[in-house]
């Protein structure tokens, strides 16, 4: 055989198949979406919801998509609409970062991109424990859909390293990262990462976090309190002092002895505000009063 016509075989051969997609989701992995529109896939339709556009977004969503003709559909998605798709000869569905269960339909695979190494850390925001458990590692799971949320069986994997620097936005960008890198090599050799796929057995469920484990204490330690800060970064966490309730976005901490009352403001700047902690003082760089 000519060598050059078998280069041209094997180049064929190891390109990406053609697939009809659906895709759910919102901002948080939008570059899952550019990628599948950028290989020679079909997304038909795509499913997101409303955001606040301030502390979730589909902003970059809607303008991948602002000069193509796809279908994009608000909120829950329905048995009626998944068959829907079945019917127009959808191949597979990818959600990620979508928080409806899409109802699963045995004619069509599914599967959902989750920002925890599987099966520990289920759950619908598990970014905040990641930091507050004190983890030095973590990753993103990519599984089968199937009737309980993040539950399937997990087709492919990849971690990162987490460490005493990180908050929320640094692992958001880890995971989002890792994600694109794990989503390619699935969709390269779809077929054998599906017929591969693992059962996830026992594991851990992380709850949305309360209200409680967002609240700054400031008899706490020091490094308690900046672990919170980095836990919720720009989604706050809450304080309390000079009598009212304050939203935390960033600060800074540091170990002291003093004889300060605990929570109590020792210090101001323009900006800036220092209050006294058990064990040291904390200096609050972007926050803003609670308005209910």
């Amino acid at each position: 055989m000519n060598r050059s016509y078998l280069l041209i075989i094997l180049c064929f051969t190891f390109i990406d198949d053609h697939m009809k997609i659906a895709y759910f989701g919102y901002d948080f992995f939008w570059k899952c979406l550019e990628y599948l529109l950028n290989n020679d896939n079909e997304i038909i339709k795509v499913f997101t919801y409303k955001t606040d556009n301030t502390y979730n977004f589909n902003y970059k969503i809607t303008d991948l998509l602002s000069n193509k003709s796809i279908p994009v559909q608000f909120g829950k998605a329905t048995e009626n609409d998944i068959q829907k798709l079945v019917d127009s000869g959808c191949e597979l569905i990818v959600s990620a970062a979508y928080p409806y269960k899409i109802p699963i339909i045995n004619d069509l695979k599914g599967i959902n991109i989750h920002p925890t190494l599987l099966p520990q850390g289920r759950g619908p925001w598990p970014l905040p424990y990641i930091i507050l458990n004190k983890l030095v590692e973590s990753g993103v799971t990519i599984h089968k859909l199937n009737e309980k949320f993040d539950s399937g069986d997990i087709l492919i994997q990849g971690s990162y390293p987490v460490s005493e620097k990180d908050n929320l936005e640094s692992i958001s960008c880890k995971s989002q990262i890792v994600a694109i890198d794990i989503l390619q090599r699935l969709m390269f050799d779809f077929d054998k990462y599906w017929i591969n796929s693992k059962p996830q057995g026992e594991g851990s469920y992380w709850a949305f976090p309360s209200d409680d484990k967002q609240t700054i204490k400031w008899n706490d330690s020091v490094d308690n309190i900046d672990r919170i800060a980095r836990a919720f970064g720009k989604l706050e966490s809450t304080a309390n002092f000079a009598e009212k309730i304050w939203v935390i976005r960033d600060l800074s901490v540091w170990k002291q002895n003093h004889n300060y009352e605990i929570g109590s403001v020792v210090h101001e700047t323009n900006k800036e505000v220092v209050v006294a902690a058990s064990d040291g003082l904390v200096c609050l760089r972007f926050f803003s009063e609670y308005l209910v």
